[in-house]
């Protein structure tokens, strides 16, 4: 059985870091679509206690392999969903004006591809409002049960047009099929 971590909106790469040391058995998986983050990544990366196989990819975690607009604000609330707010604790609110075009996975067929069903995959997921489309698309198909833990930070309230039910029933299906863990 291998043992798996990937790391959905790595930004800085702190909590990666964090991770690699707790888990020294796994291998690491990193995603982050914002280009100005890959190198402060790349250090946390290379001051882990060991030196574990770890491949980032500059991309973000989406529904279809392609492009996808990244609109930018502080580096923890950028974001590819349009139509987020940002709380006042930032003193810097999402650019939707200049958005810049970036790679995208589907993150479905990355996992079909990348994980089998016997591997013990663990997700640390801060996607800033993105978690909705693909744990969505992640049920839809079935890959959702290739993940045994998701550590998960949602963003619902950031969204006006995001019910608190439509959250909840989301929550629900997921924490059905994976053990959830909050993430903040």
């Amino acid at each position: 059985m291998r043992k798996v971590f990937i790391d959905c909106g790595t930004n800085l790469g702190i909590v990666l870091s964090r991770f690699i040391d707790e888990l020294p058995d796994h291998d690491f998986y990193a995603f982050e679509p914002n280009t100005e983050l890959l190198p402060a990544i790349r250090y946390e990366v290379e001051r882990a206690a060991h030196s574990p196989r770890v491949e980032v990819s500059h991309s973000a975690v989406w529904t279809h392999d392609g492009v996808i607009n990244l609109f930018l604000g502080h580096h923890e609330s950028s974001t590819v969903m349009p139509d987020k707010r940002v709380p006042p604790v930032y003193d810097q609110q999402i650019d939707y004006g200049s958005p810049v075009p970036v790679p995208a996975v589907d993150f479905s067929a990355w996992l079909r591809q990348t994980v089998t069903p016997n591997d013990h995959v663990v997700v640390k997921m801060d996607i800033e409002g993105a978690e909705y489309p693909v744990l969505t698309k992640l049920i839809a198909d079935g890959t959702i049960g290739l993940i045994s833990v998701l550590y998960i930070e949602w963003h619902y309230d950031r969204f006006p047009t995001m019910s608190r039910a439509d959250h909840d029933q989301l929550v629900a299906a997921v924490s059905d099929l994976v053990d959830v863990r909050d993430w903040d």
